[in-house]
């Protein structure tokens, strides 16, 4: 293989432009396409008066992991009609980080498509700036779906 190519992949839209276009661009320049998710464990939940809640059930870390993986790889076989060929990393943590981790040694980054109104929002805005500022190789961010 000539090199690497990472893509984002939304835990919430699964960011299907982004994986076709990526894996394109890996078979033209026959590079791995390496897809990442970035998850965190859910927060558990707050209970009035600062005190903590009666009762959390929580899964454990490695099923948060396993969850993701497994949604990852449905988000790359919906995409492009299967995961062969195609490195699948579900990475605990942010999204700018995971990524950003992810593409130390890569050609090419490629980050997905805003939802429509999450550009307004600081949370989403955050995450493209962070990744093209900081990447260690060209970002390409796709187009919000029209």
């Amino acid at each position: 293989m000539a090199g690497r190519i990472v893509v984002g992949v939304s835990p919430v839209t699964g960011s299907p432009n982004a994986l076709r276009w990526a894996a394109e661009e890996a078979l033209l320049r026959k590079a791995e396409l390496v897809a990442v998710l970035a998850w965190r464990p859910p927060r558990a939940p707050a209970a009035p008066g600062g005190r903590p809640p009666p009762t959390v059930v929580s899964v454990g870390g490695e099923d948060h992991a396993k969850v993701a993986e497994e949604s990852l790889r449905e988000f790359v076989v919906t995409a492009l009609g299967s995961a062969d060929g195609v490195r699948c990393r579900a990475v605990r943590g942010t999204a700018a980080s995971a990524l950003l981790e992810a593409a130390r040694d890569a050609e090419l980054l490629v980050i997905g498509e805003p939802r429509p109104g999450r550009m307004a929002s600081v949370r989403a805005s955050l995450v493209a700036p962070q990744v093209v500022h900081r990447a260690p190789c060209p970002v390409v961010v796709m187009p919000p779906a029209r």
